[in-house]
């Protein structure tokens, strides 16, 4: 591979030069997802910069999420290939039609492998921002199931559902089983009927447990989605708390509009 000269006298660092040129050759698929970058050393003979220069620029694209370093392997390209998370007004006919969860749905139609953690599953007092979703008081108690959900064997998201006592106590919802065909056939098996939903979403970064809990690498955000589903008389049946990793997932939503709305 040819090299570029980078340039002392310009305005640009040398670290900062050096991580523009590894952007575009990543970007333009020279150096493609999954590829591992030259060593410092060879950075250093390459370009004739310092290895102080080589390491400021790598670890800007480790903080961008372009890069990971592997302890004793070396810095590596990013593998990106997002799982599509569709929002749609037909979005609970998925489960109905696989017979599977929705998450497991869409993996399987994108070509991964779906699996699931059961971290916890009880009745837990409901924290303030659930409890406005949930049409509770903060502190009553509610019917969680947090789990972490895989694809490939890789932590992808980290859900934790919270369900009404009226609607989950002594039921299949508080299983510490895995529920085969996912807690929205679960919900319907119990005679409710989803009417409508909203979702939320908002990203950062992630806490140190987040980012242990999803082996989420250095620069790498989160993207919390609460989605809440609602029966006929608009109660909640359901907020879903997901902690996405953001490096392995892109979302879609589509729509329609009603029969008649343009005549």
């Amino acid at each position: 591979m040819s090299h570029a000269v980078l340039d002392p006298a310009a305005d640009r660092s040398l670290a900062d030069q050096l991580a523009d040129l590894l952007r575009e050759e990543i970007a333009s698929g020279v150096r493609p997802q999954g590829s591992q970058l030259p060593s410092e050393r060879e950075f250093e003979q390459d370009y004739g910069i310092s290895r102080t220069v080589v390491r400021d620029a790598l670890d800007d694209l480790v903080l961008e999420g372009i890069i990971v370093k592997r302890k004793g392997y070396g810095s590596f390209v990013r593998e990106q290939p997002p799982v599509r998370r569709i929002s749609s007004d037909a979005r609970h006919s998925v489960h109905r039609d696989s017979g599977k969860p929705v998450f497991d749905a869409e993996a399987d139609l994108q070509g991964r492998v779906p699996s699931r953690r059961i971290l916890n599953v009880g009745r837990v007092a409901v924290p303030a921002d659930i409890a406005e979703w949930l049409h509770c008081a903060e502190g009553e108690l509610a019917v969680i199931r947090k789990r972490l959900q895989l694809l490939d064997d890789r932590p992808a998201v980290l859900s934790t559902s919270y369900y009404p006592l009226w609607l989950a106590a002594d039921t299949a919802l508080e299983s510490p089983d895995a529920l085969k065909r996912g807690p929205d056939a679960t919900i319907e098996e119990l005679g409710h009927r989803f009417s409508w939903g909203t979702e939320v979403f908002r990203a950062r970064m992630p806490t140190p447990a987040e980012k242990r809990l999803l082996r989420l690498d250095a620069g790498v955000p989160v993207v919390r989605m609460l989605h809440v589903d609602y029966d006929p008389s608009n109660r909640p049946l359901q907020v879903a708390d997901d902690l996405y990793a953001a490096d392995q997932h892109e979302f879609a939503f589509m729509w329609s509009e009603p029969e008649g709305t343009n005549e």
